[in-house]
C-alpha cells in the first residue's frame, strides 16, 4: 500500500512485514515523519502474529532512523 500522495515529500516511512515492504508513506515535514513512524512502530507492536516488522524513517535519500525487526515471544 502506498501513500503517496505529496509531490514535494521530501520523508518517507516504510513499513515491511517478513522483509517485505508493505507501507510507504511520504509526508513533508520532519515532525509528521516522526509521528507516522512512531504510529507504524505502534501498530507493528500491536500485531499478534509470528511476523517480523520493521519500520525505517527516510528524510530524502538516507536512512534516518529504523526500529529493527521484532517477532512474538
Amino acid at each position: 500500500m502506498e501513500a503517496d500522495d505529496l509531490r514535494g515529500a521530501s520523508f518517507r516511512v516504510l513499513t515491511y512485514r517478513d522483509g517485505r515492504q508493505v507501507i510507504c508513506e511520504s509526508v513533508e515535514t520532519e515532525v509528521a515523519a516522526r509521528t507516522r513512524f512512531a504510529s507504524a512502530i505502534d501498530l507493528c507492536r500491536a500485531r499478534d502474529d509470528d511476523h517480523a516488522h520493521r519500520v525505517e524513517l527516510w528524510p530524502e535519500h538516507s536512512l534516518l532512523e529504523a526500529r529493527p525487526e521484532e517477532t512474538s515471544a
